[in-house]
């Protein structure tokens, strides 16, 4: 009886726990070091800092807070701007945001009292924070902050009088954001890599669970191979966050962390392979459970060598406790010389006249219909606009965005009221509940844009709450402005100058197969005998124009929710496993082949590379001269078994299968090629 009690409380507890773990392996993988969330509590405690620090002094000088208002934005977005892998980068980016804040304060200061000419100056930071944002990447956070301080000074509408101290409060956040972000959160780049690495490995001992589970002793479902194909792309999506915090590291021993972060992802992903084909014996899964149990606990597994046969389980298993070994090698080199280096400042871009006039022509439109609405509140839809444009490239990702940022004013208003009944005049959970908007603010934007226009809601209802606003008012006001804005976003992004989310799907899918190609290009000419290109560089950029294309797909994915499926989605599974083949074949280049294959090899190689090529340039039309890839397929045996592939020549026939396969498909007119004047 009391077994079946503590078994009934386990029970609950996994139900309980698994949805918490979900999301926190969720935010792990994708914040593998931990750096968003550095980032976020030091956006946090430095407005926290400020706030204080702004409170204290005007107590002491005898005037309203509300002068320092410019200081306290600036000390809760320089953080989260300050993005740079260097301290000199860092430190030249928060004295880069002092111009922009210092201009717009004092700026509005003398405008705001002359009718039009503050909200003329307005629609010109706008232009010009689009305007220079292709110059330098930091222009981006120089023009955010320059639009918030301008739309702060303008809404306040502060006495004349009060400049000293409007212009002395962004002096005071950036001495407080120095303090937080050098001196008492600090990146540490060991640290760093060390949870990065773990985090790694903790995705890949997810992926090993599952095959578990639906490889031991049946054969895998539908559903199965969708649940692996997800947890590989969550183990590719964790190697990538990685690789991205690798700018810590010196360039050697950024190279042998990356081969050996390549190196674990490739050895789980043949092991799945294998495992989908031959059931482990007690002796594999016992080996397998002690594979997985040292990767999640990020512990070093020393494995002697094997001469077992080539694509055997077991073989596998070896071959996956080797690459856990370089893996925690080569993490440990890199430790010992984890500096960050001085990075080379990328060629200014061209200056963003189309954008930077659609945006300003949206935001003047916001604007008239913000004003009508409010005349002293119509701020919301201007910024509503600037921001549903950051970083969107399509008509359906502005159109995607503008929705996101609906819905989650929506959700944040209804949270909004909900606490503002509850929590009565509790100054206390109001300041803490304002404290958790603002990380969350930081925390989530990246990760779901929903969620942080939601706490950026909630942020402000509990700001205006602790005024004595009436917040049910605002509240509707703000929902109303926020539709105005996105309503003006989504009209010029749909009619003036569009940028069809088409056209990006089929220049994404296209810089996808020219990564192929290169990364093929280069694992050739390393068979060959070059030591001077890198196939895992190669293939790394691959990854990242797949998530590339994976941001431009979204606004279909989430169509598809009330829609059909679009069409400009069907290739783009067989186009991922021919990313996943050349990453094989990547993996495989280290163990050269015999003189007596290498050059076949090498001439199908040559012949896949010219296919990519021809086939990411190719219309409808020229899309029927491709029939020698499907045929050259189907000559070839292409049932493959995983047991017994031998590394190269395996990984060159699923990729020609694969290949063969995304033809087929773009040839019954899915996507009608990837040239864009199809």
């Amino acid at each position: 009886m009391l077994q079946m009690r503590r078994a009934k409380f386990s029970q609950l507890g996994s139900l309980l726990s698994s949805p918490f773990l979900a999301i926190g392996d969720r935010l792990l993988g994708a914040d593998p070091g931990l750096l968003r969330l550095t980032l976020a509590l030091r956006g946090t405690l430095s407005a926290a800092l400020t706030t204080a620090a702004a409170i204290a002094i005007s107590r002491v000088a005898h005037v309203s807070p509300a002068v320092f208002a410019s200081g306290i934005v600036f000390g809760m977005m320089g953080p989260f701007l300050m993005r740079e892998p260097t301290l000199a980068q860092q430190r030249r980016t928060l004295l880069a945001l002092l111009v922009p804040s210092i201009v717009t304060t004092s700026a509005t200061a003398l405008l705001h009292g002359y009718g039009l000419a503050g909200e003329g100056f307005f629609l010109l930071v706008v232009f010009l924070g689009y305007l220079f944002q292709p110059r330098a990447p930091r222009m981006i956070g120089v023009g955010l902050m320059a639009v918030i301080t301008t739309y702060v000074g303008l809404f306040l509408q502060l006495p004349l009088a009060s400049l000293p101290f409007q212009v002395l409060s962004p002096f005071l956040a950036s001495a407080v954001i120095a303090i937080v972000c050098f001196g008492l959160l600090p990146v540490t780049p060991a640290a760093t890599l060390r949870r990065a690495v773990r985090a790694v490995q903790w995705r890949a001992a997810k992926l090993l669970e599952t095959a578990r589970q639906f490889t031991h002793g049946r054969t895998p479902s539908r559903s199965a191979d969708d649940l692996l194909r997800r947890d590989l792309a969550r183990l590719n999506e964790a190697v990538l966050a990685a690789d991205d915090q690798l700018a810590f590291v010196e360039p050697d021993g950024r190279d042998v962390l990356r081969r050996g972060l390549i190196d674990l992802e490739l050895a789980t992903a043949r092991l799945i392979e294998t495992m989908r084909a031959e059931e482990p014996d007690r002796r594999d899964t016992r080996r397998l459970q002690l594979h997985r149990e040292r990767m999640r606990r990020g512990r070093r597994y020393v494995v002697p060598p094997s001469a077992l046969e080539p694509g055997t389980l077991l073989a596998r298993l070896v071959e996956l406790g080797h690459a856990l070994h370089r893996l925690g090698v080569a993490a440990r080199a890199a430790k010992k010389q984890a500096l960050a280096p001085v990075a080379v400042p990328l060629p200014p871009g061209p200056l963003a006249w189309r954008l930077a006039t659609r945006i300003t022509l949206a935001a003047a439109l916001a604007m008239a219909g913000g004003m009508a609405l409010s005349p002293h509140r119509w701020f919301w839809a201007v910024i509503t606009v600037y921001v549903v444009f950051l970083n969107t490239r399509s008509r359906g990702d502005t159109i995607y965005k503008a929705a996101q940022r609906v819905a989650g004013t929506v959700l944040g208003i209804a949270a909004g009221i909900l606490l503002a009944a509850s929590l009565g005049n509790e100054m206390a959970l109001q300041l803490g509940i304002l404290l958790l908007s603002v990380f969350g603010m930081f925390y989530f934007y990246v990760v779901s844009y929903t969620i942080g226009v939601f706490c950026v809601t909630m942020m402000l209802g509990m700001i205006y709450g602790t005024l004595g606003e009436p917040l049910q008012t605002l509240f509707v006001l703000r929902l109303e402005e926020t539709a105005i804005g996105a309503a003006a976003a989504i009209f010029v992004a749909a009619f003036v100058l569009p940028a069809r989310t088409r056209d990006q799907v089929m220049r994404s899918g296209r810089n996808v197969l020219v990564g192929l190609a290169d990364a093929l290009k280069a694992t050739r000419e390393v068979v060959a005998g070059s030591n001077d290109v890198s196939p895992e560089k190669a293939m790394r950029l691959v990854d990242r124009q797949v998530a590339d294309l994976r941001l431009s797909l979204a606004p279909l994915v989430a169509k598809r929710r009330l829609f059909r499926r679009n069409v400009l989605e069907r290739p783009i599974p067989v186009l991922l496993d021919c990313v996943h083949s050349t990453r094989m074949l990547v993996a495989a280049s280290h163990h050269k082949p015999q003189a007596a294959q290498r050059e076949a090899l090498l001439d199908r190689m040559a012949g896949i590379e010219a296919w990519l090529r021809a086939l990411a340039a190719s219309t409808m039309q020229e899309l029927k001269s491709f029939p020698a890839v499907a045929e050259s397929a189907r000559e070839s045996d292409l049932s493959i078994d995983p047991g017994t592939e031998q590394g190269m020549e395996a990984a060159l026939r699923k990729l020609q299968k694969d290949l063969a396969l995304l033809v087929e498909r773009l040839q019954i007119g899915a996507l009608e090629g990837f040239a864009l004047d199809a």
